[in-house]
This record gives structure tokens, C-alpha cells and sequence, in this order.
């Protein structure tokens, strides 16, 4: 059974530093944050949690953020999650193929704190 937290956001992204910077980013809004320093460890933490969004980076070692976005968004339970893709990327083929893949927006890196904090708002009507 996957249990659902209330208004909680998990941040992948394998740089503790980027991990550190995000989570201080958001921490007015008052979530619940949950960390993964790599795809498999954000698989693996799904498969008890169920977080009300995700914050995706895509360079990653063993699994980028695209097969763990894909991944995801192939599970019946998890499909539904939003995902913010934060890359460190502003290539056009990145963007598209995360917006192929069910990304719900792209943020490059280093992120604008006001358009991060935004785009949580808007997929997070409650937030």
C-alpha cells in the first residue's frame, strides 16, 4: 500500500548541495520534504510514500531523470504525480523530452527561487 503524505514534495537530485539549496527554497511552504540522491532511491521511496509532487533532476549516475520520469509515470498508483524536471540543461531536446514524457514543467539550474516557488503553486493549487 502506498501511503499518500499530505502536501509533500520529494527532491531528486544526486548533489546534496542542490538538495540543500531547493529544500531552503520551499521551506516556507510548509511540506513535507522528502529527499532522493538518486532515481533508484526515488523508485524505491515511492514505493511506500506517495508525494504530492516531484522535483527531478536529469543528469544522475545509473539512472537519469528521464527512465526514472518514465518509470513513473508507468506505474498506475504514481502516474499522477507532478514533475518538475530541474536540469542544469536549457538544451530544446531535453526540454521536449521531458515534456514528451509527462513532465509537468522544465527549470534550469541555477533556479530562480520565485519561478520554482510558482510553478509548485500552480501544480499545487493548495500549496
Amino acid at each position: 500500500m502506498v501511503e499518500s503524505l499530505e502536501t509533500s514534495i520529494l527532491i531528486v537530485d544526486d548533489s546534496t548541495i542542490n538538495t540543500r539549496i531547493i529544500a531552503k527554497m520551499i521551506s516556507d511552504l510548509n511540506h513535507q520534504v522528502l529527499i532522493a540522491q538518486s532515481g533508484l532511491e526515488a523508485l524505491k521511496l515511492l514505493t511506500t510514500f506517495k508525494p504530492s509532487l516531484i522535483l527531478l533532476d536529469i543528469k544522475m549516475p545509473n539512472m537519469d531523470g528521464f527512465e526514472c520520469c518514465k518509470r513513473i509515470k508507468k506505474s498506475n498508483s504514481r502516474a499522477d504525480i507532478p514533475i518538475i524536471f530541474i536540469s542544469s540543461s536549457d538544451c530544446p531536446h531535453d526540454r521536449a523530452k521531458a515534456k514528451q514524457l509527462g513532465g509537468a514543467c522544465y527549470l534550469t539550474k541555477p533556479v530562480n527561487a520565485n519561478q520554482l516557488l510558482e510553478e509548485i503553486e500552480f501544480h499545487l493549487p493548495w500549496a
